[in-house]
């Protein structure tokens, strides 16, 4: 165990043990006087850390089963009021140093690989920042608030990071990929299994007050992912799996439904159409979509019907009077609330239209572009939209230049994921949810990803084979004279 130079113990052996001694001392002198709960808790994210410094794999593995499994706590209001925090917050912030510590010592790692979006992102994060600094300085956003919203944003960037550096070869790819499948499947029976108590349905352990349109949204971009992998399967794949591919889809659209998020359903559209659009089955997705406008009506169930017919049905009395109406249909209070809000969002937005009133420094806004517009300005919607076009630009180069199916797939499903995501904003904050967004750029990465290891395969074996042409080794003719 100890190292001697010269007969002596070596000096950083001695120095280790003695921070050890110490570092138990006062671990103990706080475990005392300190609740159980607690400790276990500090014992819990020490552990993540160590793992997360010691290997990425472990971290990411353990975010991936966190993001959509693990409890919330607090309590919220439709308005935006009260406040939630969840388990796989701290695990990312814990990991997230975790990662920087590593970065630091290994230096030979990086701590920002280079990508085609590292540019989109950095504007993005620069508009975001100074529209809160100013918000800040001129008392619009309390400073507490706004700095950890603003780090909730980064975190996100953060996972896309992380998995970047992490992701080498195809294996590991696959093996997100499956992990990813695996809390999808446990989100939709976990979901299902909600469906007789007769409310919405939430995301699993979502407490009090959930947000179903947060789960629609979830649920959306991963099957359009696994749509993406199925339409790209072929003759030599297996029937169980393609069969298990369309278990996925079947299990979802039920949870999806059932939601009765109307925002989903119609990204829903947007998304068929863009598969319908891109892929190289379009015979069978039009006949899928002839099926479903025919015995669709017969088959939807009774609360999804309800709950359609519910946006266009007239109140009477006093809520009669909140009721929006847009080319003489009238809509329910909800949606005439968003309306409401929008209106009064643009109205506010040309009092500061450049840099905006930074990151909540306005009220509650259910609605991605315009609270992005009214929170961080033209600047801010114009670094959001540039961030989206490069995602979608980079999704689609990576589906028409790589060749290898299951590639192909993941890149076509999150190619219409993203557009389904951009329509599911119109009517939610979808771009700064976390139970959608992690999930998003863990996905992100691994599409950009995709042709790197797929160069460095090619590099890879173009040397391999460089070295087995190289000629034999043929003797001088001195030698052979010799």
């Amino acid at each position: 165990m100890f190292k001697k130079t010269s007969g002596q113990i070596d000096i950083k052996v001695v120095i280790l043990f003695v921070f050890i001694f110490i570092f138990t001392l006062i671990m103990g002198k706080f475990i005392i006087r300190t609740s159980a709960n607690l400790v276990l808790g500090a014992v819990f994210g020490i552990a993540v850390f160590i793992l997360c410094f010691i290997n990425v794999k472990y971290a990411l593995y353990t975010l991936i089963f966190s993001m959509l499994l693990s409890p919330e706590f607090g309590t919220r209001t439709t308005e935006g009021g009260g406040m939630t925090v969840r388990l796989d917050d701290f695990l990312l912030i814990i990991i997230a140093f975790g990662w920087f510590a590593r970065t630091a010592i290994y230096k030979e790692l990086g701590l920002f690989k280079k990508t085609p979006l590292n540019r989109p992102i950095l504007y993005y994060m620069l508009a975001c920042g100074v529209s809160t600094a100013l918000g800040m300085m001129f008392g619009k956003v309390q400073p507490f608030k706004g700095f950890f919203f603003l780090l909730k944003y980064l975190e996100y960037f953060i996972v896309y990071f992380m998995a970047i550096n992490y992701l080498q070869d195809r294996k590991q790819i696959r093996n997100l990929v499956i992990a990813l499948l695996i809390v999808f499947v446990i989100v939709c029976f976990a979901s299902i299994a909600q469906i007789p108590q007769g409310e919405r349905i939430t995301a699993p352990f979502e407490g009090k007050g959930g947000e179903p349109n947060t789960l629609g949204g979830y649920l959306l971009l991963i099957l359009s992912v696994v749509g993406g992998i199925l339409l790209n399967t072929n003759k030599n794949d297996s029937f169980k799996y393609k069969i298990l591919l369309a278990s996925m889809i079947f299990f979802a659209i039920i949870p999806i439904l059932f939601s009765q998020s109307r925002g989903t359903w119609t990204a829903v559209i947007p998304c068929y159409l863009t598969f319908l659009i891109i892929s190289k089955k379009r015979a069978l997705l039009g006949i899928m979509l002839v099926l479903t406008l025919v015995l669709g009506p017969f088959m939807i169930p009774k609360a999804v019907k309800e709950r359609f017919e519910y946006t266009f049905q007239k109140q009477k009395g006093w809520a009669a009077k909140y009721q929006e109406k847009i080319g003489g249909v009238t809509l329910d209070t909800s949606t005439s609330e968003r309306i409401s809000s929008m209106k009064k969002a643009m109205e506010a937005y040309v009092k500061h239209p450049v840099f905006g009133y930074g990151i909540t420094g306005w009220r509650f806004l259910d609605a991605q572009y315009l609270k992005t517009m009214v929170e961080t300005g033209i600047l801010g919607i114009t670094a959001l939209g540039f961030l989206l076009y490069s995602t979608l630009r980079e999704t689609r180069r990576v589906y028409k230049n790589t060749e290898d199916k299951f590639h192909k797939g993941i890149a076509m499903g999150f190619f219409a994921g993203t557009i389904a995501m951009m329509t599911h904003a119109l009517g939610a904050n979808t771009f700064i949810i976390v139970r959608i967004m992690e999930p998003f750029w863990f996905l992100m990465a691994i599409v950009i990803t995709i042709p790197m290891i797929q160069e460095a395969e090619k590099s890879q074996k173009g040397a391999l084979e460089k070295k087995n042409d190289k000629p034999a080794f043929t003797p001088s003719p001195f030698i052979l004279r010799w």
